[in-house]
């Protein structure tokens, strides 16, 4: 079954995870690259995360939109920002078809329990097929595996 992981990452720290779990599952990795970085203090960040949840916004892309047709799995990881997945996650998603696609959410956070996410996201995005999500914080290789 081919995989391709897909990731948002500001600090760093869901980038690490993306790369753990790309390869374990011998899976191809693809950054989501915004057209305008969050480059910013992390209380300007939840300011405009804040801003781009209540209004609704798909900030644009600077990136190629991956063809997810030859992938059977897609993971998807993405820091968490006022409960929820950043709007320019949802951005890539909108992009996607994920009809049939097997999807699983993997978050970095250290507050917000990524079941509420997954539960959001299988709302937005019915036509994928939802699997249990990861809380990827220090995350070990065994539970990367048992996730899988």
């Amino acid at each position: 079954m081919a995989a391709l992981v897909i990731y948002f990452s500001q600090t760093g720290t869901t980038k690490a995870a993306a790369e753990k779990i790309a390869g374990l599952k011998k899976a191809d990795l693809v950054e989501i690259k915004p057209e305008r970085p969050y480059e910013m203090s992390y209380g300007k960040t939840v300011l405009t995360s804040m801003k781009e949840i209540f209004t609704k916004a798909r900030p644009e892309l600077a990136m190629e939109i991956p063809d997810v047709q030859k992938y059977d799995r897609l993971m998807i990881g993405f820091p968490v920002w006022c409960g929820a997945a950043p709007n320019v996650v949802l951005t890539l998603l909108d992009a996607l078809d994920l009809n049939g696609k097997h999807a699983a959410v993997f978050t970095t956070s250290g507050a917000t329990k990524p079941t509420k996410l997954a539960v959001k996201l299988k709302k937005m995005y019915p036509e994928a097929r939802w699997h249990k999500p990861l809380n990827a914080n220090g995350v070990t290789e065994e539970e990367i595996r048992n996730w899988m």
